[in-house]
């Protein structure tokens, strides 16, 4: 293999990694979201519960 063929292919993996980075943040980041949603979800839930036990 000659060196530019080398630095493509090397360039082509750098890219695809950190396609597949990108990607895994995006969805740790939904499901903290979702996550966040519930948790407030259940909060107003035990509020309700709690203001019609007073």
């Amino acid at each position: 293999m000659d060196y530019f063929t080398l630095m493509g292919i090397i360039f082509v993996c750098m890219i695809i990694g950190v396609m597949y980075d990108i990607k895994k943040k995006n969805e740790v980041k939904l499901e903290q979201i979702k996550l966040e949603r519930e948790k407030v979800a259940l909060e107003q839930k035990r509020l309700e519960v709690d203001n019609k036990t007073d």
